[in-house]
């Protein structure tokens, strides 16, 4: 009886399996069956036992008999063995209200028609099924390649794209996110019998230079320029982050001011939109629209939106934020909220917009009112346009540098377009006259097209910003395409210094492009000096100055 009641424990334990001690003392035949096919797992005690058991089959077949002369024994003895094989099932299945019902019970009652030897081998090769089973499963090992910390305009729906396509670029497939929460996630692979992390935290642009700070980032994502005090406080840390090398434009966004679509009202001027958010404007009826009281809903502290808008609006015309003004992390929910809301006005990235209206701003007088559209955003002509940035150290490793090099890539701004922003990739737009305009741009504006981008300029130099660097190889690989098309240049300044000076700096720097592009074997058509003529934006400031300070690229 011991022995039976140990082979049935084993069986239990090891295998998940149930052996009837009752049935194993009563009908020889089905324990010479259980005896044959336990001895095939090969499990040392199982052997031990079912040898003992075979060497000692006449006692047992006689222990078996020598109850019949004695029934009260036989009773007490099966009930005996039952209450023992009750309290040990009990005591090694507990049951609780929080264990899940596995939907798979592989768990077999051995009895006459259903024990196998196939069963058995099955039962032995994958213990790791049983519920309990003492062989624990191995986590693999992850290893994080990188981690990017930053915007949320970026990383909400950009960067998740941009990492996908580059693990697809390399033919990796195999891959899946997981989210610790809505700002939070990990992208996870395989290669092989590998397995690989990358870290995506999307809580505003500023940790993406905390993450680089105390290097819990390898990549900082940000829908501002870097700060001088950063760049400074940085720069032992991750090399110079406002150079070319570190410093990558990977698209462009407009910072849409949304309205409901039910709003009457079209246009704002920069000030206008200062005295709304600052809340000296609380009426609608003050500007037009229909008699409620206006609710604001503005980006949160950390967010580059928020350091945009109050850099370009409020700052400049030396406002704050109102204190009534509703506060939101994530994006989404502030245009979901506008849309919801008649009396409401809020600022967000352009790919935003969604079920809202956006309203077109004029930069200050004399300028007019432009709305953001992608053309207006990738010249930069919109008041309100910006860039997106990934900024790495010098010292990044390769993979950090291939994954920001393919968000540069054609490849990588058609994934940019594709997530709703900006592309750099070069499009074309047929510009109609303007009337206060030069002769010889109406005379351009009329027989060409212009391209989708700008180059821009330091103050009082010819030297191009870091985007114009890269559109200048941009503009290359375009007119390579398109051999048979001839191209003009427009070069325009802001209106600091005398007029005759500031229209030979502004074809002093479209001279600059051309010297550039014949360089790479690009023939320049034309080259003309606008001067002070077409502002696009304030030249009271000292961002709107520099945006005026630009050279527009046409093709014939």
């Amino acid at each position: 009886m011991t022995q039976l009641t140990q082979l049935a424990n084993i069986a239990r334990s090891e295998f998940d399996i149930e052996i009837s001690v009752d049935k194993m003392l009563n009908d020889i035949s089905y324990r010479q069956l259980v005896i044959s096919e336990l001895t095939q797992l090969s499990h040392h005690q199982i052997t031990e036992i079912t040898t003992w058991l075979s060497s000692t089959e006449t006692p047992v077949s006689a222990e078996i008999i020598a109850p019949r002369k004695s029934p009260l024994l036989l009773i007490f003895t099966v009930i005996f063995a039952l209450f023992i094989g009750v309290c040990y099932f009990w005591y090694t299945n507990p049951i609780t209200a929080e264990q899940p019902t596995e939907p798979v019970n592989y768990a077999k009652t051995l009895t006459e028609n259903q024990i196998s030897a196939s069963q058995f081998a099955a039962k032995a090769a994958k213990p790791e099924l049983s519920n309990n089973s003492s062989i624990v499963p191995v986590t693999p090992e992850i290893e994080t390649v990188f981690r990017l910390h930053g915007s949320n305009t970026i990383g909400e729906k950009l960067a998740p794209l941009l990492l996908e396509g580059f693990l697809q670029k390399q033919g990796i497939n195999d891959f899946n996110w997981t989210r610790n929460n809505p700002l939070e996630r990990v992208l996870h692979y395989r290669i092989d019998d590998k397995h690989y992390a990358i870290e995506l935290e999307s809580h505003g642009s500023s940790t993406a230079f905390t993450g680089l700070k105390n290097k819990t980032a390898d990549i900082g994502m940000s829908s501002r320029r870097i700060k001088d005090s950063e760049v400074t406080e940085l720069e032992s840390i991750a090399g110079h982050l406002n150079k070319l090398g570190n410093e990558h434009i990977i698209g462009l966004d407009g910072l849409a001011v949304i309205v409901n679509q039910n709003n009457a009202v079209k246009q704002l001027s920069s000030i206008t939109l200062a005295k709304i958010f600052s809340g000296e404007i609380n009426n609608w009826s003050q500007i037009g629209g229909a008699d409620l009281p206006i609710v604001l809903y503005a980006r949160d502290e950390h967010s580059g939106t928020w350091d945009t808008f109050k850099n370009l609006v409020l700052k400049k015309h030396d406002k704050k934020l109102s204190a009534q003004a509703n506060r939101f992390e994530s994006s989404s929910k502030l245009s979901t909220l506008v849309s919801q809301n008649e009396a409401a006005i809020g600022f967000i990235g352009l790919n935003y917009v969604l079920h809202n209206k956006a309203i077109a701003i004029s930069e200050s007088q004399g300028t007019s009112a432009i709305f953001p559209t992608r053309f207006t955003v990738g010249t930069e002509d919109y008041a309100l346009a910006r860039r997106l940035y990934f900024y790495t150290p010098t010292s990044a490793s390769n993979v950090v540098k291939d994954f920001a090099q393919f968000a540069l890539s054609t490849e990588g701004q058609e994934v940019v377009s594709d997530a709703g922003l900006i592309s750099q990739n070069i499009k074309l737009e047929q510009v109609y006259p303007l009337e206060t305009a030069p002769e010889k741009y109406q005379y351009y504006a009329k027989t060409a097209q212009r391209l989708s981008l700008n180059f821009r300029f330091d103050y009082a130099t010819k030297d191009l910003d870091n985007k114009g660097k890269r559109d200048l190889l941009r503009l290359v690989e375009f007119m390579e395409e398109h051999q048979s098309r001839r191209i003009v240049l427009m070069g325009f300044s802001d209106s600091i210094g005398a007029v005759s000076k500031n229209t030979n700096l502004s074809l002093s720097r479209a001279k600059s492009v051309e010297l550039a592009l014949t360089a790479r074997g690009i023939p320049v058509l034309a080259v003309e000096g606008m001067g002070e003529a077409l502002p696009i934006a304030n030249n009271d400031t000292e961002d709107g100055r520099k945006r005026n300070r630009r050279v527009e690229v046409w093709i014939l």
